[in-house]
């Protein structure tokens, strides 16, 4: 039985002489066997670890010599096992758990000379140099001619770079890379993104940009790796128009680029990106902002050639109050405590109802019973590193408002420009 991870063999005794290690781990490939020329059954065990710079193998006798397994992170892929003699400890990381709780359990059975003749153990032999290379964590594919067909991706792949290969539907394969974190799919013609991006538990980085994409599915949004996960998304260069509100639910995201898309309008939630430090929407058809974007903390902005209408004061719409429905009572609780929802709980119609939501200038939420306001504001208030909205340098964005009640209007009469949540 062998498995291939990264290790560090630490030597307890250097602490007494007053040496401190040094080094690093490296990739290892551990067996577990009998020396060659012994007797199948009588042959005693050892625990062979092959390096790059020691193909033929370093031996650790088994039995009776493995003073304790430490395997408190074997989830993640980690363990230590500690020898009586010589006194030192190999450090395991970067293993398949499931490999590695298999490898242990034999381990910790042939320590004990617990009866093991049903397992079939090959005799130690020097590993070879596909055994103890590190696997390949980066793999890039820029024509049709390389793209692997035959093959599957390493299955090691951390960033996986795929352009000009004219895809149009994404390769079921590269959802099974369960330690891909950098996904970079440009330049092709992907147009529908598939739900089984659940399956990328550590994906943090994803690019799209230039492709054919026309809409966004609003649960892709709400599949939790992509919640607490994903800091980078890029969807520029597509046909988007629009951005489902569920998109506000990505806690970590930090840069958004959608630039050259079809876009009218933000979420009106956008506001709840609290973690957006690098936002870029240049030349799409946006012609105000909702005004939880004053919210945003961002570091960058960028909203060049979109078409802001142009206002010059404050518009404020004058209409008689009414006590808001039943629906729309609990329509507002539903969004202000951040239920989840969907198609599955509850009807179509009232989904969409529920996605119309608008956010008032007290954060609260809103649908019919509402009155909008129209103001203008210097981009500099949303961001100190700001591009101008067109060629003649203009730095002032319309900002869409909705004001959920009467005592919210009146303050907004009282100080169009105050911000008071």
């Amino acid at each position: 039985m062998r498995i291939k991870c990264e290790m560090d063999i630490i030597n307890r005794l250097l602490p007494s002489m007053n040496v401190k290690k040094g080094g690093r781990s490296c990739h290892t490939q551990l067996s577990i066997g009998k020396k060659p020329q012994s007797d199948s059954k009588e042959g005693t065990l050892f625990l062979m670890v092959c390096t790059a710079q020691d193909k033929n193998g370093t031996k650790f006798q088994i039995k009776d010599n493995v003073e304790q397994i430490f395997a408190k992170f074997i989830n993640e892929g980690k363990a230590t096992i500690r020898f009586k003699d010589p006194e030192q400890d190999l450090c395991l990381c970067k293993a398949d758990p499931l490999q590695l709780k298999n490898f242990l359990t034999l381990l910790r059975k042939a320590s004990l000379g617990q009866n093991i003749d049903k397992i079939n153990l090959s005799t130690l032999a020097p590993a070879s140099n596909k055994g103890i290379d590190k696997p390949k964590t980066k793999l890039s594919v820029t024509s049709r001619k390389d793209y692997p067909l035959t093959k599957s991706f390493p299955s090691q792949l951390e960033h996986l770079h795929i352009s000009q290969c004219r895809m149009k539907k994404i390769d079921s394969r590269i959802f099974q890379l369960k330690r891909l974190q950098h996904l970079d799919l440009r330049e092709n013609v992907v147009e529908e993104l598939p739900l089984t991006f659940s399956q990328l538990v550590n994906l943090r980085e994803l690019i799209l940009n230039s492709n054919r994409i026309q809409k966004l599915p609003s649960s892709l949004f709400l599949l939790p790796n992509w919640k607490q996960m994903l800091s980078l998304l890029d969807l520029s260069n597509n046909n988007i128009t629009l951005l489902p509100v569920q998109l506000c639910e990505l806690d970590n995201l930090v840069t958004l680029r959608v630039d050259h898309n079809k876009l009218e309008t933000f979420p009106p939630t956008v506001g709840r990106l609290k973690k957006l430090k690098y936002l870029s929407a240049s030349h799409n058809r946006i012609e105000v902002l909702p005004y939880s974007f004053m919210q945003l903390q961002l570091e960058h902005l960028d909203l060049f050639d979109n078409l802001f209408i142009d206002v010059t004061k404050s518009d404020l719409e004058e209409k008689e109050w009414q006590a808001p429905s039943l629906v729309e009572c609990c329509a507002r609780m539903i969004r202000k405590n951040r239920l989840p929802y969907s198609e599955d709980d509850l009807h179509a119609h009232l989904c969409r109802y529920l996605d119309s939501a608008r956010v008032c200038w007290c954060g609260g939420f809103c649908f019919e019973g509402c009155v909008r306001a129209l103001t203008s504001l210097s981009l500099q208030t949303f961001s100190p590193t700001v591009s101008a909205v067109d060629l003649q340098g203009r730095m002032t964005v319309p900002v869409l408002l909705f004001l959920c009640s009467p005592q919210c209007q009146r303050k907004y009469k009282r100080n169009p420009h105050a911000y008071w949540r």
